[in-house]
């Protein structure tokens, strides 16, 4: 045997067909003992009694393994999520997956927790979808979404791909019965429906907050129908549990489920990384895997990093031919720089076969790509997080060359949309944020500009909806927005504001003017009504005249402070301060008036 292979003490599970029997001690070629278990999990419910088929696995030896069938694409994901197609390649969640189908038996709306890269999207994607389009043939009716700007929207557009679009209009009418009315509408007696929304922190983070309002509604309304033969999963990242607060009735109808998807087992991520080569024929050298779970141990949302090594490992083998012997070798893993090396060295690698004009618009697009959550100023520790774009934002033709290296790369997801509505662009994954150094630095010296920047594009959005007023910017908002639009480093490095954005400034700044001339009128209004009254109370009462004479002073100079010390505004300045001397200068109150009034005509 060679110094790559296992030795015959080392068995590798691997996953087999439903076997209806218990099988024990049984002899493989070579001498091999095996152990196979139909460990079936019964659950109660629905009126029948629901059969779930844990993972087969079956202790066979590397020479088995190495005689199937050689498939030579990778059976890794790197930074995409698994998909129902990926079924036969998603391992190591079985307990979790058992968990999840009994909590659908209870109750009809199960919110699923985890941190980001925790696997969730993919334990339902890849392992529950799968589980009940086995269940329930053609009468499943699945339905998977994220909520984006509009999550009815992205509703409507999911609802296409079954349905005519004269039937899918109704989500469009975002109501708070409008989940209700889909359902009612559309849904066959006989129909088993799925209703799967992915990232449901979106709600939070992109979407408009009147759809986020009503969206929300209407979810609880839905789940409180219980209508026979409907369940739905929402996925969210564990730290935006905070933001259901201000929706009681959401946090009381998922009370008592939400499950917490926590990190694999030991045994679970061994799984999770032998099984997919060796359903492709290929085994790890002696010592590997140990390597790998030692790497990844102790890392937060690690299961994508681990993807992504894994895939640009078996690729690395297949370009070198090395994996021939259908071995993947310890000196490659190495070589890449391991798990936390192997995605910043591929992501530099990338990024230094670009040209200097290309690596500006490299950094220019996944800042575009990136929100800041948190808030320092509010003791709330501030972090990167994903940010979708729709892909107008990168209009200049080198951004749109480098947008497509960067997707063709897998660095980058673009969504594949119909054709009527808008596409978008995200970063492949949230752990790029924080494992590419270079970005995470770019990140750390911008942040407070992109900050301000996502805050301005969403409510432009809005904005370009309503062309309201009150979506306008007025204040200190408005002053930063003016010092960054003529920031060289912002326009450079962030590509500055958009041509819709800087419209939005524009006008924003008329209303800025439009209010200051009429606060200056309301303010030289109360002037005059505040000094005839003095004026007259000199002239009249004697034992009043200090009292007069410090609201004069303290009136005047506040209205000083606010209208500033323009040339237009001489001759008011005149009139104040021949008002403050009142007490002491008997000046004629008409003449006073008359400063004061031409003072009023030049404002």
């Amino acid at each position: 045997m060679s110094q790559q292979d296992h030795s015959e003490e080392n068995l590798l599970p691997v996953q087999s067909p439903v076997i209806q029997q218990q099988v024990e001690n049984s002899t493989l070629d070579g001498g091999m003992q095996a152990a196979i278990g139909n460990d079936n999990i019964q659950i109660q419910g629905d009126s029948n009694v629901i059969t779930f088929n844990k993972t087969e696995i079956l202790q066979i030896s590397v020479t088995e393994i190495k005689t199937r069938k050689f498939i030579e694409t990778s059976p890794y994901k790197g930074l995409k999520k698994f998909e129902p197609e990926d079924k036969d390649l998603f391992f190591g969640r079985d307990q979790f997956l058992t968990s999840l189908v009994n909590e659908l038996e209870q109750t009809n709306l199960v919110l699923l927790l985890g941190a980001s890269g925790s696997g969730k999207s993919s334990v339902v994607r890849a392992g529950l979808v799968p589980w009940l389009f086995q269940k329930y043939g053609t009468q499943l009716v699945n339905l998977t979404f994220t909520p984006d700007v509009d999550p009815f929207e992205s509703l409507y557009a999911n609802l296409l791909s079954k349905n005519t679009q004269s039937q899918a209009k109704i989500a469009r009418e975002a109501k708070a019965d409008t989940l209700t009315q889909v359902v009612t509408r559309l849904k066959q007696a006989d129909d088993y429906w799925f209703i799967l929304i992915d990232q449901f922190e979106e709600l939070f983070t992109t979407s408009q907050p009147e759809k986020r309002e009503r969206f929300i509604a209407s979810l609880v309304q839905l789940a409180k129908a219980k209508l026979p033969k409907v369940k739905i999963m929402a996925t969210m990242r564990a730290d935006f549990l905070d933001k259901l607060s201000p929706y009681p009735a959401l946090v009381k109808t998922t009370d008592k489920h939400r499950p917490l998807i926590a990190e694999m087992q030991l045994d679970e991520l061994r799984l999770a990384i032998e099984q997919p080569a060796a359903h492709h024929g290929v085994v790890f050298e002696t010592g590997l895997v140990e390597e790998i779970i030692k790497d990844v141990q102790g890392q937060a949302g690690y299961l994508p990093l681990l993807q992504y090594t894994l895939n640009l490992l078996w690729d690395t083998e297949v370009k070198n031919g090395s994996i021939n012997d259908r071995t993947l070798n310890i000196s490659t893993y190495r070589q890449l720089g391991g798990v936390r090396g192997a995605l910043q060295q591929r992501v530099d690698n990338i990024y230094e076969d670009l040209s200097a004009q290309e690596k500006i618009a490299t950094q220019r697009i996944f800042l575009k790509l990136v929100d800041i959550g948190g808030d320092e100023d509010s003791g709330i520790e501030w972090k990167p997080v994903r940010r979708r774009a729709p892909r107008s934002e990168f209009s200049d033709e080198l951004e749109q060359a480098v947008l497509a290296k960067l997707i063709n790369n897998n660095l980058l997801v673009s969504d594949q949309v119909l054709q009527f509505q808008q596409s978008t662009v995200e970063v492949a994954h949230e752990t790029l944020l924080t494992s590419w150094t270079k970005l995470n630095i770019w990140i750390k010296e911008n942040r407070q500009a992109i900050a301000i920047r996502n805050r301005l594009n969403d409510d432009v959005a809005r904005w370009k909806v309503k062309k309201t007023e009150d979506e306008l910017w007025t204040g200190s908002k408005l002053e930063k927005v003016l010092e960054l639009r003529t920031d060289a480093t912002f326009n450079q490095v962030l590509g500055g504001f958009s041509g819709t954005a800087n419209l939005f400034i524009d006008d924003s700044l008329g209303l800025r003017d439009r209010q200051l001339r009429k606060a200056r009128r309301i303010a030289v209004g109360g002037l005059i009504l505040t000094a005839l009254a003095a004026t007259g109370g000199i002239f009249g009462f004697f034992n009043q005249q200090e009292s007069q004479k410090r609201s004069i002073i303290a009136y005047t100079q506040s209205t000083e402070a606010f209208l500033g010390t323009g040339k237009q505004l001489d001759a008011m300045i005149e009139a104040i301060k021949a008002a403050k001397q009142l007490n002491y200068l008997l000046i004629d109150k008409d003449e006073v008036s008359t400063k004061v009034l031409g003072a009023l005509q030049q404002v």
